[in-house]
C-alpha cells in the first residue's frame, strides 16, 4: 500500500483511477474545502478530462465519507466537525495499533526497505514543498507501516480513518511530527514490536490533542 510522494501526479492505470486520486487529494489536502459544491463539468475542464469519470468518483468518494450527495442538491465535499474527528481518532486508536502489530509480525527484508524509503521521503519534505508532497509522504509512511496487516478489512478501515483524520489535520495542524515518525520507524526497523505499538499510540494521542487545541481550529463556517 506504499505510494510515492508524488501521488497522484503519476497517473494510475486508468483515467478513472487518476481522476479518483486527484479528487481525493484535493479534498484531503483542503484544496476543496468542506461544503464546496462539486461541479463535474467545471472540474473536468480544469483537469482536462470528461465529466463521466468525475461523476463516478463522486459516488466512490461518497462511499468513503468524503463526498455528500443529496437529491436536487448534487455533490458537495463532506463537512467536518470536532465530534466526528474525535470518533475517527477513537477508532484509529482501537484499530491501528492492532493492525501495526499484525503488519510487523509479517515483516521481511522487502518490507523493511519500504519503511526506510518511506521515512526518508517524509524527512525530506521541506517547508518549500507543496502541501500535496507533504501529505503524500505522510500518507505513504503510515500506509507502509500497516501494509502487511493480514486482516485486509481492518487495513481498509485504517486507510479510510487515516484519510478522514488527515483531512482534519490538513486544515488545522502540522501533520508531520517528524521526531515521532523517526522514533516509530527506528522501532520498526529494530524489530521491537512492543515499542512500535506504544509509539503509534503515543503519536495518535499527540495528533488528537493537537487537533483539539485552541490553535487546531476548524475552517471558517465549520462546526
Amino acid at each position: 500500500m506504499s505510494s510515492s510522494s508524488t501521488w497522484p501526479a503519476d497517473p494510475p492505470q486508468t483515467r478513472a483511477d487518476w481522476v479518483d486520486a486527484r479528487l481525493r487529494m484535493a479534498i484531503l489536502t483542503g484544496q476543496l474545502k468542506a461544503g464546496t459544491r462539486l461541479h463535474a463539468e467545471r472540474l473536468a475542464a480544469q483537469w482536462g478530462v470528461s465529466a463521466t469519470p468525475l461523476r463516478e468518483a463522486f459516488q466512490r468518494l461518497a462511499g468513503d465519507g468524503l463526498v455528500e450527495i443529496a437529491p436536487q442538491r448534487g455533490a458537495r465535499v463532506a463537512g467536518l466537525d470536532r465530534e466526528k474527528a474525535a470518533e475517527y481518532y477513537e477508532l484509529r486508536l482501537l484499530l491501528e495499533p492492532r493492525a501495526l502489530e499484525s503488519s510487523l509480525r509479517q515483516a521481511d527484508a522487502a518490507f523493511l526497505d519500504e519503511v526506510r524509503r518511506a521515512i526518508t521521503e517524509l524527512e525530506a519534505v521541506g517547508t518549500a514543498d507543496s502541501v500535496e508532497t507533504g501529505f503524500s509522504a505522510h500518507r505513504s509512511f503510515h500506509q507502509t507501516l500497516l501494509s502487511r496487516c493480514r486482516n485486509r478489512e481492518m487495513l481498509r478501515m485504517c486507510t479510510l480513518l487515516q484519510d478522514q483524520t488527515q483531512r482534519f489535520a490538513a486544515n488545522s495542524i502540522d501533520v508531520k511530527h517528524i521526531g515521532q515518525h523517526r522514533a516509530l520507524a527506528e522501532a520498526v526497523l529494530e524489530g521491537d514490536i512492543g515499542e512500535a505499538v506504544r509509539l503509534i499510540t503515543v503519536h495518535l494521542h499527540t495528533t488528537v490533542d493537537a487537533a483539539h487545541s485552541p490553535t487546531g481550529a476548524l475552517p471558517a463556517g465549520e462546526t
